[in-house]
């Protein structure tokens, strides 16, 4: 599916993440056996690259003609946690911190949220 961004064509990156939400959303509310679906809740992580406006201006065209049709989609964009691999502090890195621990100043850490894209929640009609 190509959309039209900025007078250019592109395949959006998050058509790709849509398509496979449908899926997944209209396999679940099937098995339900759900007649509609009202909304969808989500959770994007801040390192997917994801750009949540994006996700919620195509969704409506990514469900066109299915169970899902009219449905709302429901963000909760996760922002990057880290733990500091030398002192175990739990931070968000980002330039004002220099991305280093902000209680050692140590720069190893392990990513322990921000890659999410999780359904969180479908609320189907039956």
């Amino acid at each position: 599916m190509e959309f039209s961004y900025s007078g250019k064509n592109t395949i959006m990156h998050e058509m790709s993440y849509i398509m496979r939400l449908a899926k997944m959303a209209i396999d679940t509310a099937t098995s339900n056996n759900a007649k509609s679906v009202e909304s969808v809740s989500i959770q994007v992580g801040e390192m997917t690259g994801l750009i949540p406006e994006y996700l919620k201006r195509y969704y409506p065209k990514a469900v066109q003609g299915t169970i899902l049709e009219g449905s709302m989609l429901q963000i909760e964009y996760l922002p990057v946690l880290v733990r500091c691999r030398n002192c175990s502090c739990e931070y968000h890195p980002d330039r004002s911190n220099e991305y280093l621990c902000p209680s050692c100043r140590s720069s190893g850490s392990d990513l322990l949220k921000g890659r999410e894209f999780l359904i969180k929640n479908i609320v189907i009609n039956d």
